[in-house]
């Protein structure tokens, strides 16, 4: 079975060639798959009633927790978040503290 895919691309003519092209299209849809699908579906992102900046707070402070939680060796968000609401002050230490 043939598949026909079109799209648009700010790539030059010689520079679009086709193993360019997929490895542009692959790379688009991992960060979909890997980032936005985990904000939208484990964090539920798209159902918080924040709007302006209040929503945008909640992604900086998010963004500003993940990293030091999985340098700690936390790979499942919903587990670290459970994890952190359950001992608080290790939390906050965390955060204010980050291990390097």
């Amino acid at each position: 079975m043939q598949e026909t895919t079109y799209g648009v691309t700010s790539l030059a003519m010689d520079e679009a060639v086709p193993a360019r092209l997929l490895q542009v299209g692959r790379a688009h849809w991992g960060i979909e798959d890997g980032l936005h699908y985990r904000r939208d579906e484990t964090l539920q992102e798209d159902r918080c009633r924040l709007k302006g900046r209040g929503a945008h707070a909640i992604v900086v402070l998010d963004n500003l927790v993940r990293g030091p939680l999985r340098r700690c060796g936390h790979e499942n968000m919903p587990d670290a978040r459970r994890y952190c609401a359950a001992n608080l002050r290790e939390a906050v230490a965390l955060v204010l503290w980050p291990p390097a």
